[in-house]
């Protein structure tokens, strides 16, 4: 059979402290926790007096009290548990996430998460003021130019992004007309004003991640005042329309009567080309009749030549005679009776 021992094993653990012995008679309780809290009491202490922590979503910058490096470190301090010797120095947090400033007259809009100031009110060109609902979005890209510029704190809310977030927007936006808040202008005024805002924004440390142009509120008289200014530029469109057809009858007119005058220069001209041509017509004409009557009397005179000519050559005594017996024939007056054959050609020869 095996037997017990109730003795003490030879052998224990050694540690560097001793561990406090419970009991649980009388106040032995309070004690141990008592014991505990001695313990640990210096590590809270150390922990107070020499390390920090930053957060996940914060950055940090070292700043010295005292000593040769005195002042505000450059060199960014990343999250998790860091050195901090008090009284020595001290590590400045900062937000390193998005960051939201509202520009909104909307009392549903506010939150405690973020800062919210009125909405901004644009002169257009036009004269009408148009109240905008913005929203910024930014982060601190250079904690150590934010507090040079700034100081700690949030006063790079008001000294930035308020700062010049108003007066850019006013600039930028007060270039439109009312109604061009629904057009692609302000797309590009948009662009324009949020690349001019980035620029500042980056010379305080801070990066401009967004522009939000939300909401645009019109004064109350906007609507009476557009149909009125709608209704004289409707006028002065219409006398300009008037004016211009006017102008375009006159034109017309002139050009009508300069068309008329050409015409009746250019009918006179071919009129008197028609009768240039006709008079040389008549003339050739003329000349051609001349000429032909000149050639039939000279014909005839030929013709008269020819004639005596051969009366006086051999039988001119019977043509002579011949003649007169027409003649003799023309002067008679009735009828005539011949008592010989005028075909009896030896009597008319024997009587030559």
């Amino acid at each position: 059979m095996f037997e017990t021992s109730t003795t003490k094993p030879r052998f224990s653990a050694r540690l560097p402290f001793k561990m406090p012995k419970f009991s649980f008679r009388g106040g032995g309780c309070l004690s141990a926790a008592a014991k505990i809290l001695l313990l640990i009491s210096p590590l809270i202490f150390l922990r107070a007096c020499l390390i920090t922590y930053v957060p996940p979503d914060e950055i940090g910058l070292r700043q010295i009290s005292f000593g040769s490096a005195r002042g505000l470190q450059k060199t960014l301090v990343r999250p998790g548990y860091r050195r901090q010797i008090r009284s020595y120095e001290t590590v400045r947090t900062f937000p390193r996430n998005i960051q939201i400033v509202e520009f909104t007259n909307d009392q549903s809009e506010r939150s405690p998460d973020h800062r919210t100031v009125s909405s901004i009110n644009v002169p257009t060109v036009d004269g009408y003021p148009v109240a905008v609902d913005i929203t910024v979005l930014y982060r601190i890209a250079d904690p150590f130019l934010v507090v040079s510029k700034s100081g700690f704190g949030k006063a790079y809310e008001d000294n930035v992004v308020i700062r010049f977030t108003d007066p850019i927007v006013k600039q930028f936006l007060g270039e439109l007309r009312a109604e061009e808040f629904y057009r692609d202008q302000r797309l590009a005024k948009a662009h324009q004003m949020k690349a001019a805002l980035a620029e500042r924004f980056a010379a305080h440390g801070l990066q401009l991640l967004d522009v939000l142009i939300r909401q645009y509120d019109y004064p109350d008289t906007f609507q009476a005042l557009t149909e009125q200014k709608k209704l004289q530029d409707q006028s002065v469109l219409t006398n300009r329309a008037l004016a211009k057809q006017a102008e375009v009858d006159t034109r017309l007119k002139q050009v009508s009567q300069e068309g008329l005058n050409s015409i009746n220069v250019k009918a006179a001209e071919f009129q008197a080309e028609i009768t240039n041509l006709n008079a040389q017509r008549e003339l050739y004409e003329r000349s051609r009749h001349a000429e032909a009557d000149l050639l039939v009397r000279k014909a005839e005179a030929e013709g008269s030549e020819m004639i005596n000519r051969s009366m006086e050559g051999p039988g001119s005594d019977k043509l002579l005679k011949l003649r007169k017996g027409l003649a003799l024939l023309n002067s008679i007056k009735g009828p005539i009776y011949i008592n010989d054959d005028p075909t009896d050609l030896i009597r008319l020869s024997r009587d030559q």
